[in-house]
């Protein structure tokens, strides 16, 4: 893909690194993350995927999804605790920083990516806590 600033094959062994070392099953990650195990599995060799999904699991990898962006542009910063609910892209943030107006639906991690590198802000600095 051009410019993808996001590594999801990066990411992948990051969490399978991480699966291993917890003695996680699949079943047990998709659970825990609400990410289902074919997507994560898909992210190894996958170009990009669903933004919500993939800061879910680095939520789980208590990181900074900066880690994983080719160029530093910004300083890192982690993702907000979940607590129970979820991280998600918070479009109006998006929409803010990109000159369009509100979208709702969803974002690729690419897209994120993206915007956080030509705003010099941290791709953290566009999600939003959410209940389950």
């Amino acid at each position: 893909m051009e410019d993808s600033p996001f590594d999801l094959g990066a990411l992948f062994r990051r969490i399978e690194s991480r699966r291993v070392e917890s003695g996680q099953t699949w079943s047990a990650l998709s659970k825990q993350t609400r990410v289902s195990a074919t997507t994560i599995r898909r992210f190894e060799t996958a170009d990009d995927a669903e933004a919500d999904g993939v800061l879910a699991l680095i939520a789980w990898l208590d990181t900074e999804p900066e880690e994983f962006i080719s160029g530093r542009h910004c300083d890192a910063e982690r993702l907000m605790p979940t607590n129970g609910g979820l991280v998600r892209v918070d479009m109006a943030r998006v929409a803010a920083v990109t000159g369009g107006r509100r979208v709702t639906g969803r974002t690729t991690i690419q897209t994120l990516a993206r915007t956080a590198r030509a705003s010099g802000r941290s791709v953290a600095s566009f999600t939003r806590w959410s209940p389950i």
